[in-house]
């Protein structure tokens, strides 16, 4: 078990060494941020002297409370998006490329299980890759947060002791880390796909994970005149940004808050509880859908380990 464990760890660390670009590119982005955030602050002062901005100095608990929560959910948003898209090219060229280059032969020479190997291309797109996203968003909006708080005070409205309320930023980064962990859950059956792709395509893993499932939702709505196909697909990805990213979700249809919303009081549904929530997120689990998804992702990677260890090079 121990040296299965540090075999793994060995092929984890071994994908970053490899794909540099899981911190190379948040990084950039964050410095991206931090250089908009200071050019920001600088219009805002600049604004503020001429009198064209007048600041309301009376900020209450939820107004900070909520513009908080706004900032750091909204500043995730656009490092997620990147993350997704560095994933999806990722898994389709994880297991491909060393097909392609021939190195898997030299893996399969060490002794590294094939299960070891997919698993560990998995752990760095489900796992990895999100933790670094975490960690630059988190860095990024300390930078750029105080930047913000200073151009405020300057300009005359002190949010400091308001911004940190016990709890309010640290449940915050905790509700994104939580969402993070149940967006890979709840997508893993299209990182799966991706894995399958990988190890079956002989080329263009791209377009044959895409036009697969097209062509399959275009043969059903022409032979058979319905699409549950792409509602399937689609839909999966429209109710976990749904759910996730608005902090609401419905019971028998009817749409409800979730209750736990970070520094509101339970059970409030109002425009401060209008985000992302540890409720909304908690919900997610007792979803059917996660759970059909989970077992059909697993079943796409038992797929993926099977042509791993049965197809060598291309």
């Amino acid at each position: 078990m121990n040296n299965t464990l540090r075999a793994f760890s060995a092929l984890s660390k071994r994908e970053i060494w490899e794909h540099r670009s899981f911190w190379i590119v948040p990084a950039v982005i964050g410095c991206l941020g931090i250089l908009f955030t200071l050019y920001g602050s600088g219009a805002l002062l600049v604004a503020a002297h001429q009198g064209m901005i007048n600041f309301n100095s009376d900020v209450t608990f939820m107004d900070s409370t909520a513009g908080i929560r706004a900032f750091i959910f909204g500043s995730a948003a656009l490092f997620n998006t990147v993350m997704l898209f560095m994933v999806w090219f990722y898994l389709m060229d994880s297991l491909y490329a060393d097909r392609k280059d021939r190195s898997v032969l030299f893996w399969k020479s060490m002794p590294v299980s094939d299960t070891s190997t997919v698993l560990s291309k998995l752990f760095t797109g489900m796992v990895t890759a999100p933790a670094l996203m975490l960690v630059a968003v988190i860095l990024t909006e300390i930078i750029t947060g105080f930047l913000l708080i200073i151009a405020l005070s300057i300009a005359g409205v002190s949010i400091l002791g308001l911004a940190f309320q016990p709890g309010t930023i640290l449940m915050a980064w905790m509700t994104l880390a939580f969402a993070l962990l149940v967006q890979s859950l709840w997508l893993l059956p299209f990182f799966g796909w991706f894995l399958l792709c990988s190890s079956w395509a002989r080329k263009l893993v791209l377009a044959w994970a895409v036009l697969i499932p097209m062509g399959a939702m275009i043969v059903e709505r022409l032979f058979i005149g319905t699409h549950h196909l792409s509602d399937v697909i689609f839909g999966h990805i429209a109710k976990l940004f749904t759910m996730v990213m608005s902090g609401h979700y419905s019971v028998n249809g009817v749409s409800i808050g979730s209750g736990i919303g970070v520094g509101d009081k339970p059970d409030v549904f109002d425009g401060h509880s209008a985000l992302m929530t540890m409720g909304s997120l908690v919900h997610m689990f007792f979803q059917p859908e996660m759970w059909i998804g989970i077992a059909i992702g697993a079943v796409f990677v038992v797929g993926a380990i099977w042509l791993r260890r049965n197809r060598s090079e291309i």
